[in-house]
């Protein structure tokens, strides 16, 4: 993971963004951190200005995102439970926004589809990985947080660059590239999970 690397550098930039939210149950934020990736969705969807909204969805998304867990630990109330919602949350989270592309003017279907394999076996490959050798897998090429960033810049690229190259769109070479590096990933974490073995 690209952003994986930086990690430990914005830890603490992520503590204070939670320290506001400490009075919140952490559940309720990965609550919100859906219902915003929902939204990023349908204003995938819906397109043009709401391109824009998109993005701003999907920042505020990806920041209740980063907090719940914090939360959880400077509350010391994280849980087995808390971690099953936000990893469940985060997988519906992913499939709403790749929805909300699929069905926009901007994308083709089977481009999406390959998408949501990479980042769905991707996933899979990280927490299967736990549960043969105890610990989770975040490595590889590309992360849920690197995903959320590029989802993040895409709506703005594509509304400000409508035009199609060679007959596709910005957003379906955007998918091509997530679907072929979320396997990628995926495989890397597979061979590391049965070197573990």
């Amino acid at each position: 993971m690209v952003l994986d690397k930086y990690r430990k550098n914005v830890d603490s930039l992520v503590t204070n963004i939670a320290k506001p939210f400490v009075f919140f149950n952490p559940n309720t934020l990965s609550w919100i951190s859906f219902i915003f990736a929902l939204i990023s969705g349908i204003f995938f969807y819906l397109g043009n200005l709401f391109l824009i909204l998109a993005s701003v969805s999907l920042i505020i998304s990806a920041i209740f995102d980063a907090i719940d867990g914090k939360v959880a630990r400077i509350k010391n109330i994280a849980s087995k439970k808390g971690d099953f919602l936000d990893h469940l949350l985060d997988r519906y989270s992913d499939t709403a926004i790749i929805i909300g592309i699929s069905l926009s003017a901007y994308a083709h279907w089977y481009f999406a589809l390959f998408a949501l394999t990479g980042i769905f076996f991707t996933s899979y490959a990280g927490t299967q990985a736990q549960a043969v050798s105890g610990k989770r897998d975040y490595g590889g090429m590309l992360g849920r947080a690197d995903r959320l960033i590029i989802f993040i810049i895409m709506p703005i690229v594509q509304f400000f660059f409508q035009h199609e190259i060679f007959g596709y769109s910005f957003t379906d070479y955007v998918l091509i590239a997530i679907g072929i590096l979320g396997n990628i990933t995926a495989i890397q974490r597979s061979l590391r999970a049965w070197r573990n073995i």
